[in-house]
């Protein structure tokens, strides 16, 4: 089977994680752009340093280009790919690869819920204000992947099917 990029919409705690778990035991690569934050900072999250961002950027391409070369279905995990913008990087590399490029879609809920789940099951360290902050942000940011944006498919998936282990 030819590998693709499937690129997870979805604000923070809904699911995302979750799915990669799941992902992960079939053989999927995942990309997470906060591992790739603690791995190379000691697994702190808090020391992110915008500063850094090419370096970021460049292990997510590597690990997008291997893991292609490899064979390797890759799932995108990132915060920002719940807007059109965050999301245009994964579509031209797929193109660029030749490989389709799915989107899935998580349940979206207001900015408080996203929060409060974020905080509760993984604060990294912040604050609930903190959470909420960037819950909004993303609120703010988010629109509905579409084929016109380029995408060769889209999935939607709830967490009830999520926690069953149901994969796309």
């Amino acid at each position: 089977m030819k590998p693709k990029i499937y690129v997870l919409v979805g604000c923070i705690a809904s699911g995302k994680g979750t799915y990669c778990k799941q992902a992960a035991k079939h053989g999927k690569i995942i990309l997470n752009d906060d591992s790739i934050v603690n791995m190379l900072h000691g697994d702190d999250y808090t020391l992110y340093d915008k500063g850094l961002k090419l370096l970021y950027k460049s292990i997510e391409n590597s690990i997008i280009s291997l893991g292609l070369c490899a064979g390797r279905t890759i799932i995108v995990d990132r915060g920002l790919n719940v807007s059109k913008q965050g999301r245009k990087r994964w579509l031209a590399l797929a193109k660029s690869f030749d490989v389709e490029c799915h989107a899935i879609v998580l349940p979206k809920d207001t900015p408080e819920i996203h929060a409060e789940r974020r905080f509760k099951s993984d604060s990294r360290g912040y604050s609930y204000d903190y959470w909420l902050r960037v819950a909004t942000h993303h609120d703010s940011i988010y629109s509905e992947p579409t084929i016109e944006e380029g995408f060769d498919e889209i999935h939607s998936t709830n967490f009830i099917k999520l926690t069953q282990g149901e994969m796309i």
